[in-house]
């Protein structure tokens, strides 16, 4: 078989002049879009790799702020607690406090009127006491008793001392007469009013008037009044003594 030369040659500018063509209009159309396309992947995944760390950056500033707040709530509720816990004691010692207060209040009252009542139950007794004595002293009262209150009286008079007497004379005379009154619980006889006028006129004044006079509250007593001056026999200041005594004695014993 024989080869035409100008045939090979014209196949081969063929082929060049299409190789030619095709890496002109479509190799390197082709290689440039796939060039651009891999720079585009790579973009994209350049992007997806910068989101993804942004992604984990968030996600760590997320978990950051996550146990921030996990850390805060606890401290807030150990602060709630101890609040909670100084509360209850401020609470319960305020309380305690106000019923200590309250108790001893309650026991200041109790002992004042537990008091105030010894008093007055052990006043009324030695009231009882007195008034039952003056009633029956009363009652008991008769002519030898009051011959010897008035003897008691004028053994009074005869036995005054020296300053009383002086006193008693030097005091100025207010009225124009001289008027010395006996005041006594009964009527004191004729006789013992002589013997009372016979020793005032002795011992105080010779010239004075004697008024004789009944007072009812001189229990089994008598006493005579003079310028300011008193001379007395009483059973009432006995009774009195013997009140206060009373008196003395229930305190002595808590009473």
């Amino acid at each position: 078989m024989l080869i035409d030369p100008f045939i090979v040659v014209a196949q081969v500018i063929n082929f060049l002049i299409l190789v030619a063509l095709l890496k002109r209009f479509l190799y390197k159309p082709i290689t440039q879009a796939m060039s651009a396309r891999s720079q585009r992947i790579e973009r994209q995944l350049a992007g997806a790799a910068s989101k993804e760390q942004d992604a984990e950056a968030e996600k760590e500033l997320y978990l950051q702020k996550q146990r921030e707040l996990e850390s805060e709530k606890q401290e807030w509720l150990e602060s709630a607690k101890q609040s909670i816990i100084e509360e209850k004691e401020e609470l319960t010692q305020a309380a305690i406090a106000e019923v200590s207060l309250m108790r001893s209040q309650w026991y200041k009252d109790f002992e004042r009127d537990r008091h105030q009542l010894t008093h007055e139950i052990r006043d009324r007794l030695s009231q009882q006491i007195s008034s039952a004595t003056r009633k029956a002293l009363s009652d008991l009262a008769n002519a030898d008793l009051e011959g010897q209150i008035v003897e008691t009286l004028i053994n009074r008079l005869y036995n005054l001392d020296d300053s009383q007497l002086n006193a008693i004379r030097a005091a100025p005379v207010p009225n124009p007469h001289h008027v010395i009154t006996i005041y006594s619980f009964f009527t004191i006889s004729s006789n013992q009013k002589e013997s009372l006028v016979a020793a005032i006129h002795e011992q105080i004044a010779s010239s004075a008037e004697i008024h004789f006079e009944i007072k009812e509250n001189l229990i089994c007593g008598i006493e005579l009044r003079d310028r300011g001056y008193k001379i007395s026999w009483n059973v009432e200041n006995y009774l009195r003594e013997l009140e206060a005594s009373t008196m003395r004695f229930s305190k002595q014993k808590g009473i």
